[in-house]
């Protein structure tokens, strides 16, 4: 944001598009940088999408009323779950032995406790009168953007503790 803000603002360029967003990195590190920042924007809007894709299957369950979740009674199920013994004898872990839930699960929690530290320089530009102008957050939207910053806090302090007294929800 601060490469944007540094190298966009004073040539008058508003970011409208993802693909304006590369375009700091790219004349910072070169080719190699953006190719690198471009994996990265792959990885994170596939990631998004998955992840809307994945929990659409939770949300269809729930709606028609099927049985799902981590723990139901494995007669109640139609459908294979996370536990569930395959036609090989082993459970679901993927072809490296590393158990895709898991993973998602793990990735999750660091994501939580990685949030306030996106959270934060987006609160403080959007204060800052010299970037935003009129546009700047008022006394409402900092109220709102303050309780908000409190909750992500919260969330990001207890996700680690949470995910160890939990076992991960094993």
């Amino acid at each position: 944001m601060t490469a944007a803000a540094l190298l966009l603002h004073p040539a008058g360029i508003a970011v409208d598009h993802l693909s304006q967003v590369v375009l700091p990195v790219g004349y910072a590190l070169g080719k190699l940088g953006l190719g690198l920042v471009l994996i990265g924007v792959f990885a994170a809007t596939f990631g998004a999408a998955l992840e809307t894709a994945l929990s659409s299957g939770y949300t269809v369950a729930q709606y028609f009323g099927w049985t799902w979740g981590r723990r139901p009674p494995p007669d109640g199920v139609a459908v294979p779950r996370r536990g569930d013994r395959g036609p090989g004898g082993g459970d679901d872990a993927g072809p490296h032995g590393v158990d895709p839930v898991m993973v998602t699960e793990y990735s999750l929690v660091f994501a939580a406790v990685a949030l306030p530290l996106t959270y934060l320089p987006i609160l403080v530009v959007a204060n800052d009168p010299e970037y935003m102008g009129e546009a700047r957050n008022g006394r409402f939207a900092n109220l709102m953007g303050g309780l908000y910053l409190v909750v992500v806090l919260v969330a990001a302090v207890a996700a680690i503790p949470l995910m160890i007294a939990t076992k991960a929800g094993l």
